[in-house]
């Protein structure tokens, strides 16, 4: 209507101003005065007023003939808002186009950054053969040790086997020489007790010896005494016989008692000889017994050195025994060290070779990685700087729902002719590798239920080339029902125009984003119409109070696979 609306104002601005021209005109020739004017003044005021009225006059007429300009002038004030809402959209818009030459030149950066990872990744590769390389010379070099030390192993294993048996063999002659230091403590204890008897039998026969000796000293004593009066009585009998012969003729009738002396002293000397003779042969018995019992004391004494050397003996064997013992205990101890840390050392040789093995197998998986991500970055840099991108990385390509597990290829073939729509090429055009097919199978067969399943693009896919696909699963389920609330929030009435559009808006877009959280995808989700939108404010800028509580509801219910149109819910 704004096209007809101008035009008339000009030309009703024109048929105005020659109509209070002609109409001032008139006024002067007729020399009208109102209260009390001039003339010239009451014509200007003529002009005036009959161009105002012309103008009201024309405007009613032509409102009356457009009442739709009416409705339109009226609601201006509502449409503020969102012209305002329309004009915040446009500096959105312009944002993201801002944002999306960033995002190109952003592109150019990765592009160009991408070539210097191609560049790096033939360095790593590279640098990740000459590290296999290493790897597996490292490997033989831990095999050849490997089997040195199992050779060493083994042959310790001998060596302990044979020492164990020397131990064994010299635990047996420990025991022996204990048992022939036993016995011969034993007989050593029995020939201390001989010994102390043959000391004890030493000593009585040395008493016996002492005690002949006195005897026989006595003996002799006596008889040098028997032996001195018969000299005294002999040399008495010598003096006697020569008085006597002087005195024979004196002593005739002595003779008869001279002579029974003499045969008295004789007597005696018979008996001092007799005496004589058993005191010499208790002497000589007195010193064949002390004889014998020297002997018996030297034999006792020889047997007593004999037998302490046997015991010296004994015990020097017993203390090398017991030296031979401690030092095959302690030769059996420093083997069963020797064992345990060869055991160890074997234990972490298993350890290195299996953390290598798992080292190895980690390299060559990052290997096929390298090479994988390199071959997958330079065709994707190749089509990017000739081509344009056909599914930007996590853009959706195809969504459905799945009744079962058997309905899977069908939806991939689906999902391949939908990506050829957009430029994807290839047999097929949208690929699927095996392990993530596996587990949305799994995934499915767990669900057993009709489910909706949604893929995107694994990466940046330029045009031209297959899409590598990522999806996921979820029970086709009624999330919400229909008209039923999803999110609701208290706005303040007495904000801004601007700051209550945005606390509408940042409640649908927290109700969009519990919807998309469950399983619905955001190109699935159609936020509140404009109209809507402008309706919504215009009855909350119509309310009274302070606060107002504001709900967002689908008109449909909202499942995983369909779509989701929400419109605002105010009590």
């Amino acid at each position: 209507m704004l096209w007809l609306f101008l035009p008339f104002v000009i030309v009703l601005s024109g048929v105005v101003a020659y109509a209070a021209d002609t109409i001032a005109r008139k006024a002067g020739r007729k020399h009208i005065r109102l209260f009390g004017l001039r003339p010239k003044t009451t014509a200007l005021l003529v002009a005036v007023l009959s161009g105002m009225g012309i103008s009201a006059a024309s405007l009613a007429a032509f409102l009356a003939l457009n009442s739709s300009a009416v409705n339109t002038i009226a609601q201006a004030d509502q449409l503020r808002p969102q012209l305002e809402a329309l004009r915040t959209e446009i500096g959105r818009v312009q944002a993201d186009l801002s944002s999306a030459q960033a995002d190109r030149d952003r592109a150019q950066q990765e592009a160009q950054t991408l070539r210097e990872q191609q560049q790096a990744a033939q360095r790593d590769l590279k640098s990740t053969r000459a590290d296999l390389n290493a790897a597996r010379a490292a490997e033989q070099t831990l095999g050849k040790q490997a089997a040195d030390l199992q050779r060493r192993v083994s042959s310790l294993t001998t060596t302990r086997t044979s020492l164990e048996r020397r131990a064994e063999e010299s635990r047996l002659k420990l025991a022996q020489s204990e048992q022939a230091l036993t016995s011969s403590q034993q007989r050593a204890q029995a020939l201390d007790a001989q010994v102390v008897d043959l000391a004890a039998r030493i000593a009585l026969s040395e008493q016996e010896t002492s005690t002949a000796q006195e005897r026989a000293a006595a003996a002799q004593r006596a008889a040098e005494q028997a032996q001195q009066r018969a000299a005294t009585q002999q040399k008495v009998a010598q003096a006697a016989q020569q008085a006597a012969r002087t005195q024979t003729a004196q002593a005739g009738a002595q003779v008869a008692a001279l002579s029974a002396q003499l045969s008295d002293l004789n007597a005696s000397r018979a008996d001092a000889g007799a005496a004589l003779t058993s005191a010499q042969q208790a002497l000589s018995a007195a010193q064949d017994a002390l004889a014998r019992a020297r002997e018996q004391q030297q034999a006792a004494q020889q047997t007593r050195d004999r037998l302490l050397a046997e015991r010296t003996q004994l015990t020097s064997d017993r203390d090398a025994a017991a030296r031979d013992r401690d030092r095959v205990r302690t030769e059996l101890t420093t083997l069963q060290a020797q064992q345990a840390q060869l055991r160890a050392q074997q234990t972490q040789l298993r350890a290195s070779n299996e953390a290598l093995g798992r080292d190895l197998a980690a390299a060559r998986d990052t290997l096929g990685k390298l090479q994988d991500e390199y071959s997958s970055s330079r065709a994707e840099l190749s089509a990017s700087r000739n081509t344009d991108l056909a599914y930007p990385k996590n853009d959706l390509v195809y969504a459905a729902v799945v009744p079962s597990v058997r309905n899977l290829d069908t939806f991939l073939a689906d999902a391949a002719r939908s990506a050829q729509t957009r430029g994807a090429r290839g047999a097929p055009s949208a690929r699927l590798n095996a392990q993530a097919r596996t587990a949305l199978e799994t995934k499915l067969r767990g669900l057993n239920v009709s489910t909706f399943v949604q893929c995107r693009a694994a990466q940046n896919s330029a045009a031209g080339f297959p899409v590598d696909l990522t999806c996921d699963a979820r029970p086709n389920a009624v999330l919400y029902r229909g008209n039923q609330v999803i999110r609701r929030a208290t706005v303040n009435l007495r904000a801004t125009p601007g700051a209550l559009q945005e606390q509408v808006s940042d409640l649908v877009r927290d109700t969009v984003l519990d919807i998309t959280t469950r399983g619905v995808p955001s190109e699935y989700v159609q936020g509140l119409d404009v109209t809507e939108f402008v309706i919504l404010l215009g009855r909350l800028g119509a309310r009274s109070g302070n606060v107002a509580t504001v709900g967002i509801a689908a008109r449909q219910d909202v499942r995983p696979g369909s779509r989701v149109d929400l419109y605002p819910v105010l009590p």
